[in-house]
């Protein structure tokens, strides 16, 4: 696993569990008022981070950060809100988790039907495409399988689920089906109308993330 801290010299730490084929440089435009922790590259789980003594600890799991966040709780401090985006800590669920034939589509990625993966299962909109285009990836082909496979590996193994204070739901989500993620999220969801699996271009920051949430509670 790689980490990045964006020290904003604030008393409090948002900790980002980003998704699959997700890196640094996707989110370097995401701003924020407090210290943020980005996490990316499930490859292996080797996280060495040394908590600070922060006032209070967020936690944001995005798409596969989500089952990751299960992994990795006992390693994380004590928790102020715990917010879900677009993923379900039952990864690879037959029907909580992502299908099959996505996961099939990941693995099948290359040069020629990239774009096309983008504008079909990420966004929602040629907006969204051309924001996400200007943010994207920097990872190769080859590091993006690699997750993929270790993430289906641990999915077989791992039976330990972090519970979440709030789960943003995307209406138009492609990637994780969005009936079964309402089903799964009972009552602690919140619906992103008009939205994609990629939620980027909403959210241009992490705070927007955190008000979005308590403004719904």
């Amino acid at each position: 696993m790689k980490i990045k801290l964006i020290n904003n010299n604030s008393s409090e730490l948002i900790i980002f569990l980003s998704g699959w084929g997700c890196d640094d440089i996707q989110f370097e435009s995401m701003t924020s008022s407090k210290d943020v922790l980005i996490c990316w590259d499930y490859t292996d789980l080797d996280f060495k981070f040394d908590f600070p003594g922060y006032k209070k600890y967020y936690l944001v799991a995005y798409s596969a950060g989500v089952f990751i966040a299960g992994i990795l709780q006992e390693k994380f401090p004590e928790l102020d809100k715990k917010i879900a985006i677009n993923g379900n800590p039952l990864l690879v669920d037959v029907y909580f988790g992502i299908p099959a034939d996505i996961r099939h589509i990941f693995k099948d990625l290359n040069l020629e039907n990239y774009m096309d993966f983008r504008k079909n299962y990420l966004v929602y909109d040629d907006n969204e495409l051309e924001y996400f285009n200007r943010h994207a990836s920097q990872r190769t082909f080859e590091s993006c399988f690699d997750e993929i496979n270790a993430l289906e590996q641990l999915a077989k193994i791992n039976n330990k689920i972090m519970k979440f204070d709030c789960a943003i739901l995307s209406d138009s989500d492609k990637i994780f089906i969005p009936a079964h993620q309402m089903e799964y999220f009972k009552g602690k969801y919140i619906i992103l109308k008009n939205s994609a699996h990629n939620v980027f271009s909403y959210f241009r920051n992490f705070d927007d993330i955190l008000n979005f949430v308590n403004n719904k509670d």
